[in-house]
């Protein structure tokens, strides 16, 4: 027997969401068994730290060697790290951001290759949304910081956040087009949230990577940081938005958090994410090894 779940195990999973938006409706022994799965592709950590001095926690991307690529294993730690943080009850604020130069620059290709079909992308991609919408409605103010190639999957985990700020060196871009897919961890119905149709769907269809600039006149960042302390300015900035008693500041983000409804929209984007993942022009993308930026 195989020590992770099998594309028969991955369809039993998929018929087990067809009826759920989310994996909180998922048997727990299914959520354990595709844990299992995603932990077997080795690589990367994110690790955690709280601030209880300031009531701020910090997660950050730990795969440097590969531009912070996400692997499967990342994607286990990463929720491991979120669902830390909704016991963490004094928490304000939570800062995203990667080790090293830049936040992330996608899914890790040995990962994207390995995982090449359409019960495998199910599993993933349902996982992160999930996972994405469990950070997105933590009780506390969510920060981004976008650094260095932030690209494909790492936009995507960007416009989570209830704020993006971006380092003077960012290249940012929704690429995922020019890799034969649409994105896959849901990002692209959050980026309709954060711009409006119209600007959404050009970013898309154009791949366009986008300076520190070009983040601020789209509306896409809320502050362009000088460096070369990034994380000390993402502090500061934080500043007077958690001034105030960590119960204040965690129900007025409940209160926001409670006005959006975006189940409908994350169902429809994975569905029509699944089909891309290791079909013909994602293969063809692969083999091309692209550099979206130098």
């Amino acid at each position: 027997m195989e020590a992770y779940p099998t594309r028969w195990f991955a369809k039993l999973w998929i018929d087990g969401i067809a009826s759920s938006r989310f994996l909180l409706f998922v048997l727990p022994s299914e959520m354990n068994q595709a844990r299992n799965f995603l932990v077997k592709f080795a690589g990367g950590n994110v690790c955690l730290h709280k601030d209880s001095s300031i009531g701020v926690a910090r997660i950050m991307l730990d795969n440097p060697q590969r531009r912070n690529a996400i692997t499967g294993n990342m994607m286990v730690k990463l929720r491991e790290c979120v669902e830390e943080l909704e016991e963490w009850e004094e928490g304000k604020a939570v800062v995203l951001h990667g080790n090293g130069a830049n936040l992330c620059s996608g899914g890790d290709l040995d990962f994207v290759k390995a995982t090449g079909y359409p019960e495998a992308a199910s599993i993933m991609n349902s996982w992160m949304q999930d996972t994405m919408m469990k950070l997105r409605n933590l009780p506390m103010v969510s920060v981004c910081l976008i650094q260095g190639p932030t690209l494909g999957g790492g936009a995507e985990i960007s416009v989570y956040c209830d704020y993006i700020l971006a380092a003077e060196d960012v290249k940012y871009g929704f690429v995922q087009g020019k890799m034969g897919i649409v994105t896959a961890w849901g990002g692209g119905t959050l980026l309709v949230q954060k711009l409006g149709r119209r600007k959404a769907m050009d970013l898309m269809l154009t791949s366009r990577i986008l300076s520190a600039d070009d983040c601020m006149d789209m509306d896409i960042a809320d502050g362009v940081l000088k460096g070369p302390d990034y994380l000390g300015e993402v502090i500061e900035w934080l500043g007077p938005r958690i001034q105030h008693h960590h119960s204040i500041t965690r129900t007025i983000k409940q209160i926001v958090a409670s006005e959006e409804d975006l189940q409908q929209s994350l169902e429809s984007e994975r569905k029509a994410f699944v089909p891309f993942w290791g079909g013909e022009l994602n293969q063809k993308a692969l083999e091309k090894r692209i550099k979206h930026v130098q």
